[in-house]
């Protein structure tokens, strides 16, 4: 008695490998939807972080890195003239621009933080651009903490490098505390501020609004995976059936 023809050694071969590929693509969705979970964790925790009371920022914490991830409130004086932007950065409704970043003297102390304040329209960063966003009175400012950015190893990572024409940086594409440091004469702590909406979102600069967050793209790749696995199988089984029907023949 002959074997069936889909028990042949050639057609075994081909079944472990479309299985193989079936179960990758299957191991591949799931993996999406471990990210997914992890993601909504961590945007959860993120919101949580809101309803923390906010540390005060006093420059002569013992370990500035351990606050990064709170809420936080600095009161002082911004150093205007140390402005500086942090480019590629979307409004919440989605129009380019930049974000502001300016260093605030801690009251009570020589130090001081980056304080992202938030988004302003693209233009060329300009010293007279930025002066219109100059605040002169003190400011007490509640933000979350973040750690400093700081360039990745590969060399394809761009670089933070002066406009044409231009001496100091003014056009980030990280914020570099270590590096913005060679532009502020104040110590600054290893650590910036993004401040929060203080409730009048039509003001410039506008902070970012901490309740926008994403789930990114892992549930329609995780789609895409399932899909494809559901492809295979469909396409598989109508070439087994096609090759019965050919040998019966």
């Amino acid at each position: 008695m002959s074997p069936h023809p889909l028990l042949s050694g050639g057609w075994i071969l081909k079944h472990l490998f479309a299985l193989l590929i079936f179960l990758s693509f299957i191991g591949l969705g799931f993996w999406q939807l471990a990210r997914l979970e992890e993601r909504r964790a961590l945007n959860a925790a993120r919101l949580a972080v809101l309803d923390e009371n906010p540390v005060t920022l006093t420059g002569r914490e013992p370990d500035p890195a351990a606050l990064i991830g709170r809420k936080v409130r600095v009161t002082g004086a911004y150093l205007n003239d140390a402005s500086v932007v942090l480019r590629g950065q979307r409004s919440d409704t989605g129009v380019e621009g930049v974000h502001l970043l300016t260093p605030l003297r801690i009251a009570g102390s020589e130090a001081a933080v980056i304080v992202d304040r938030g988004w302003i329209p693209a233009t060329r960063p300009e010293a007279a651009d930025l002066a219109a966003y100059a605040v002169t009175r003190e400011v007490t400012v509640e933000g979350l903490a973040r750690a400093p950015q700081t360039r990745p190893a590969s060399p394809l990572a761009p670089r933070d490098l002066p406009l044409p024409g231009q001496e100091r940086i003014t056009a980030w594409v990280r914020v570099d505390v270590a590096r913005l440091q060679g532009q502020v004469a104040a110590s600054l702590l290893p650590l910036y501020v993004e401040q929060l909406p203080s409730g009048d979102g039509a003001a410039l600069p506008r902070p970012r609004d901490p309740q926008q967050l994403d789930e990114g793209p892992h549930l329609s790749y995780a789609i895409q995976w399932f899909a494809f696995a559901a492809i295979l199988a469909v396409v598989y089984a109508v070439l087994m059936r096609q090759q019965v029907r050919e040998t019966r023949e």
